[in-house]
């Protein structure tokens, strides 16, 4: 009987763990601290991507859905923020996400991204945005 439940106790965490990342997260202004954006993750052919479905803290008279990003390059230029992949081709290695690219739609700039659900608290996301040898993190939660 103890086998049973040992073995379907690591059948659960082997799918809860496979599926931590996608679903909503709400992100912060690093400045502020105050919620910056929503951004769903979800996966497609074995890749990860993160789509803004809700920005927060937009000038008092500007409608979200006009917010586009104009310093952006390529085919996001002149693209609504909301709806846009601003997280793309995260592979999953382990319990990390990695090898994708972060676009942050303030600045038009691509990152090297990778993810990871924080081991002490699965309601946070750690989101490591980098360029070489350096980088940064931010910390997104569940709305």
């Amino acid at each position: 009987m103890k086998k049973i439940f040992f073995i379907m106790f690591i059948l659960s965490s082997f799918f809860t763990n496979a599926q931590d990342i996608l679903g909503k997260w709400v992100s912060y202004d690093d400045e502020t601290k105050k919620p910056k954006s929503e951004v769903e993750i979800y996966e497609q052919q074995g890749k990860y991507y993160g789509k803004v479905i809700k920005l927060y803290n937009i000038l008092a008279n500007q409608n979200p859905e006009d917010v586009i990003c104009d310093k952006c390059k390529g085919d996001k230029k002149d693209k609504p923020v909301i709806g846009m992949n601003v997280i793309e081709n995260l592979i999953k290695k382990g319990n990390e996400y990695k090898d994708g690219t972060i676009t942050d739609p303030q600045n038009g700039k691509s990152y090297n991204c990778s993810v990871k659900i924080d081991p002490r608290d699965s309601n946070i996301l750690i989101v490591k945005g980098s360029i070489g040898p350096f980088s940064r993190s931010q910390y997104w939660k569940r709305p």
